[in-house]
């Protein structure tokens, strides 16, 4: 701030110092660019504190997303595991579905035969009986 009534004179130019002075010269053009780095300096400062914050929130957010993925992967895994059951499941359910009608075919024919043998047991009697007369008899 000091030096900027001297950086904005028309007299403190590199080409006018340089007729009086060559190392004079050299000093103006270090002091402008002096004053130069300085307004870039400050330009830039905010602007690298700003980045700083933002490479840190991003940093933080990419762990966040890596965490989450972490956990997408563990719940993906579960649900993975749960599909495996189910489908296990479904299949043990359809072989006892079928298990069922099978035994419930050979329960009817079963029924069937029983039926079908009740009435040949009166006659079975009756033969017995007369095949144990017919024995005794001869």
């Amino acid at each position: 701030d000091k030096v900027m009534p001297l950086y904005l004179s028309e007299e403190f130019e590199p080409e006018k110092i340089k007729k009086a002075s060559t190392a004079a010269m050299g000093i103006c053009k270090w002091v402008r660019a002096m004053v130069v780095y300085d307004k870039v300096a400050k330009e830039v400062g905010p602007k690298k504190l700003k980045l700083a914050k933002s490479e840190a929130e991003v940093a933080e957010a990419e762990a966040t997303v890596e965490a989450k993925q972490a956990e997408l992967k563990e719940v993906m895994d579960m649900v993975a595991g749960l599909e495996a059951q189910l489908s296990e499941a479904n299949e043990k359910a359809k072989a006892l579905q079928k298990q069922q009608k099978d035994c419930a075919a050979k329960l009817a024919r079963a029924e069937k035969l029983i039926d079908g043998l009740g009435g040949e047991q009166a006659s079975w009697s009756q033969k017995s009986q007369r095949l144990g007369k017919d024995y005794l008899n001869l």
